[in-house]
């Protein structure tokens, strides 16, 4: 998983999406704590409170962080005159690669080797992408439908979706993880035998006569 994030995340970017969600949670912290100061809008007490602000304030750095771009932009191998022409993600397989990452493990048949080492690994660059992404995104949304709960003013049914979408990270993880098993497995399976082709004669063919003169 490490070497993955290495190959999509740049640290340069994700520093800087870190710099400016900071900055971000620090002014709603002041924000929020003036106003309940002003009208106790987060509820009696001091406990409940300091929760609340706390809760929105790490909503609000997670929904910013998950707002700016942390991914590496594609490689000089990817452009043709400065505009990408070759995809470095995908979130799809194609027929042949998809049996081999359901639950059951299956053995990789030659034939299938190649487009399962062309497939993976753009399949997990897709997956790491998208799960980088969405991850902060539903926690803060999460984490605020929680504070939404908490108040007693909304259905729980109205926020329950973000709780929902949760569930589909542990998915998004665990399909990397059978991806990894059916790349290793291809790389363990050796090529599939290339076929013979026929040889060509040099000599050439036709009547052996010779002709006057020869």
């Amino acid at each position: 998983m490490r070497g993955l994030l290495c190959q999509v995340v740049d640290p340069a970017r994700v520093r800087r999406a870190l710099w400016i969600a900071g900055a971000v949670a620090a002014v709603v912290l002041c924000t929020l704590v003036a106003l309940h100061l002003a009208n106790g809008w987060a509820g009696p007490g001091g406990l409940r409170p300091g929760l609340v602000v706390a809760a929105v304030t790490i909503s609000a750095f997670l929904l910013t962080y998950g707002c700016c771009p942390t991914a590496r932009e594609a490689g000089p191998e990817l452009r043709i005159n400065g505009r990408q022409v070759r995809p470095d993600v995908a979130m799809a397989v194609r027929w042949e690669v998809r049996p081999y990452l359901d639950r059951v493990r299956r053995p990789v048949h030659p034939e299938h080797r190649e487009a399962i080492l062309n497939d993976v690994p753009l399949l997990q660059r897709g997956l790491v992408r998208r799960l980088t992404r969405l991850a902060p995104l539903l926690l803060a949304v999460a984490i605020g439908a929680a504070v939404v709960l908490t108040t007693g003013r909304a259905q729980v049914f109205a926020v329950l979706w973000p709780f929902v979408y949760l569930f589909t990270l542990p998915a998004m993880v665990l399909r990397i993880g059978r991806s990894e098993r059916a790349r290793r497995d291809a790389l363990a399976t050796p090529p599939a035998a290339s076929e013979q082709r026929p040889q060509w004669r040099r000599d050439p063919s036709g009547s052996k006569l010779g002709l006057p003169g020869e």
